[in-house]
């Protein structure tokens, strides 16, 4: 399967593929992989499918507020007294390894799972707020000044943008999150926000359009202003200098293998284009685009209506925790990326009105 035309019935298809997910027996419960997990809905887990399933609904454009209550419940049964939402089964099963990683990468703040549970919060609200779902209670930290944003941003290392960006992005989204549940004022969070963009900006080149310090590869530089874009998304402030410059290392990196392995270079070419109205290099970012849908439809699988997230397999390990046997099976996780990247590529082919896919925050 290649090409654009099977997009016309990826909709359908998907819908048939996810209503197979859905759990008979508990409301909101959805497999992760077709048919090889490891747990099911007699344990309490799986946050994550529910976030995917929310996900892929707003992406299709349902409205059904009988499935979509249900995944937004189950989503929230998951909520910690700390005001973290997150599945403890994923925490203990990858507990060992992550406090493994930190003695050995000598990074304390993530000994005791932060980063876990931080991503995973960022997952469900991201999820709950697309149907306006969120917990009505809910306590994240965010800095309450310029010194401790400054602090925040210092304390990352730049020099690896893919991974300082993505703190950079949570703390974006964590500041809209703040807003949007009532802690800061609208003034705190344009203040803030505006203050934490000013910092970052420091940090990009006018050479190549990507934030980061040092020297860095291809795939270093692309993945990393994917995360700053995706804060400034969640922020609603999607606005940078030198969107030609990053369209150049966008599509010089196609032809680096190693920067080629994921779609971010689709997300970071769709919003330099929009800032460019999409009059510069639009041909090339539209061919490479084509090129990378047709990548897509190898983690197709027609049988099932569904995409894996390896190509010829499902993912087995999640956040660390081994969840699935890793069969030659469509899963959710894999089919929440794809239509994800496929929202994007869309917009880059001018094709939005045509099939009606919706772009979710991430």
């Amino acid at each position: 399967m290649n090409g654009v035309e099977p997009l016309y019935y990826l909709k359908e298809n998907v819908l048939q593929f996810i209503s197979e997910m859905k759990s008979p027996s508990l409301d909101g419960y959805y497999r992760y992989s077709y048919s090889g997990d490891l747990y099911d809905e007699n344990t309490h887990w799986n946050a994550g499918s529910s976030v995917f399933a929310l996900k892929i609904y707003y992406t299709l454009g349902v409205e059904d507020d009988q499935v979509i209550d249900a995944a937004a419940n189950y989503i929230k049964t998951f909520q910690h007294s700390d005001g973290w939402i997150y599945d403890n089964l994923i925490f203990r099963k990858s507990f060992l390894r992550n406090i493994w990683a930190s003695l050995r990468n000598r990074n304390i703040s993530s000994l005791w799972n932060q980063h876990y549970k931080q991503a995973e919060t960022r997952q469900c609200c991201s999820a709950l707020m697309l149907y306006d779902s969120l917990p009505e209670s809910i306590d994240v930290f965010v800095p309450e000044d310029e010194q401790g944003v400054d602090n925040l941003l210092t304390a990352l290392d730049w020099n690896h943008p893919w991974h300082a960006g993505s703190h950079f992005s949570h703390l974006m989204f964590f500041l809209k999150l703040a807003l949007k549940t009532g802690r800061i004022e609208q003034q705190a969070f344009n203040y803030l926000t505006n203050y934490a963009i000013k910092w970052v900006n420091r940090l990009q080149h006018p050479e190549d359009g990507c934030w980061y310090s040092g020297v860095t590869d291809y795939r270093e530089k692309i993945n990393g202003a994917m995360k700053i874009i995706s804060g400034l998304i969640a922020a609603d402030k999607v606005n940078f200098d030198y969107p030609e410059k990053l369209i150049d290392s966008c599509l010089d990196a196609v032809h680096d293998e190693s920067a080629c392995d994921n779609f971010n270079i689709v997300l970071v070419s769709n919003y330099a284009g929009k800032l460019l109205g999409r009059n510069y290099r639009q041909s090339e970012i539209e061919n490479f685009a084509l090129k990378r849908l047709n990548i897509f439809w190898e983690h197709y699988h027609s049988d099932r209506k569904g995409f894996s997230f390896y190509r010829d397999r499902a993912n087995d390990i999640y956040y660390s925790a081994k969840i699935t046997k890793g069969l030659n099976e469509p899963d959710m996780h894999g089919t929440v990326l794809f239509l994800w990247g496929i929202s994007i590529i869309v917009q880059l082919l001018g094709m939005e009105k045509d099939l009606g896919f919706r772009e979710f925050r991430v």
